[in-house]
């Protein structure tokens, strides 16, 4: 079912892919796997930049309609690949800057996750950290799926997977718990939800109480949510968040980060690099980023 204001989809249905071309090596593969899990449909969008106005996420120089017919050949054999893989897919190729024109794609096909990537540390960091995923993470409230230079290719199907949930305790920390536990029942999972203490607090006199009330959060959270929960853990950690978050996850080996209560704020230019700027440079798996927006607009999940 597609997307709807005011709901979280757990499971998607309808995936646009965002790429420039570049990079469908590395996100196209990780695309087609949690399709196929998921059951749901791609949608693979390029948009050529209009060389009239300045857009700092030009990527592949637009040279008219040469440019276009090669997407259109690189977006069609993808395509091609993602049917024969049992995916259903089909593509686009808009024009203009590029952020407003996936947004709009976004709205029109009705997507109810996006996905992000790069091949290369530089260009992850200089494009699409740089000036588009800013704006995307800040403009859908749909969750999107960012796949880091750093990422490796996840477990195997038969092996259980393993899910890094690092969420801030806030006030949306509940429903954000609940819908990662029912993503780990519906993908078979392995859950631990990590909760990072700044490392200026560990030096502070109330910082035993200050873990001992994370401890105490994370039970009441459980406790709260109905139905079958799948294995969970949870862990109170104290340094760096971006560190400590990374540092976990590669530890742990797991197949996918979610990064929960994330405000557009934490990609404002003036205050980069944040902590999902951060996370998503460095992660050694996919990266799921929850809009904190579309969680307080949220009223109700999606039927598992």
């Amino acid at each position: 079912m597609p997307a709807q204001s005011g709901r979280i989809h757990i499971l998607p249905s309808r995936i646009l892919l965002a790429t420039d071309l570049t990079d469908l090596k590395q996100i196209l593969p990780e695309g087609v796997d949690y399709a196929l899990r998921c059951k749901a449909a791609i949608k693979l969008i390029h948009v050529l930049s209009d060389l009239s106005a300045p857009d700092p996420g030009r990527v592949v120089p637009d040279d008219g309609e040469n440019a276009r017919q090669r997407a259109e050949k690189i977006l069609e054999e993808a395509a091609k690949k993602t049917r024969e893989a049992g995916v259903k897919c089909t593509w686009v190729v808009r024009s203009g800057p590029v952020t407003p024109a996936i947004v709009r794609m976004v709205k029109e096909w009705r997507a109810d996750r996006v996905m992000v990537g790069s091949h290369g540390p530089r260009k992850f960091r200089q494009e699409i950290l740089g000036s588009i995923a800013q704006s995307i993470f800040r403009e859908i409230d749909i969750p999107v799926l960012a796949i880091g230079h750093a990422a490796r290719r996840g477990m195997q199907p038969s092996m259980q997977r393993r899910i890094l949930l690092a969420t801030a305790l806030d006030r949306q920390s509940r429903s954000i718990a609940e819908s990662a536990v029912r993503f780990a029942r519906i993908h078979h999972a392995e859950l631990t939800m990590l909760h990072v203490i700044p490392e200026i607090a560990e030096a502070h006199p109330s910082a035993i109480r200050i873990r001992s009330y994370a401890e105490s959060r994370f039970k009441e959270i459980l406790s709260s949510i109905a139905g079958e929960i799948p294995p969970v853990s949870c862990m109170v950690e104290t340094g760096s968040v971006v560190g400590t978050i990374l540092r976990i996850a590669g530890q742990g080996r797991f197949d996918l980060i979610i990064l929960a209560g994330v405000s557009g704020a934490s990609f404002r230019t003036d205050i980069m690099p944040g902590t999902a700027y951060g996370v998503i440079c460095g992660a050694p798996c996919p990266v799921l980023v929850l809009n904190e927006e579309a969680y307080r607009r949220s009223t109700r999940l999606p039927a598992a």
